[in-house]
């Protein structure tokens, strides 16, 4: 992903999601700022997936264009606001 789209992609994540939800932005002076903006506000966390389920987030979001770690951010936000429903299996 170049720096142009990163940094759009990053913009959109922070405008959406959390406690920043329809807000814009803060102005950064450079990538890295912008980055860590966006960073500073996640949790890291330690889990484990069954490997096939790890290598289908990997090759989904390979062909969007996107982390797997931000596919997987989305598909657990999107449950936890009742937009996603899982059957189980």
């Amino acid at each position: 992903m170049k720096n142009k789209e990163l940094a759009l992609a990053l913009e959109k994540e922070y405008e959406e999601t959390g406690d920043n939800a329809g807000t814009a932005m803060p102005p950064a002076p450079s990538m890295a700022a912008a980055i860590a903006i966006v960073k500073k506000r996640k949790t890291k966390v330690g889990t484990s997936f069954d490997p096939g389920v790890l290598e289908a987030f990997k090759a989904k979001a390979e062909r969007v264009g996107i982390p797997y770690q931000t596919l997987l951010n989305s598909v657990v936000k999107r449950y936890t606001e009742s937009k996603l429903d899982i059957e189980v299996a």
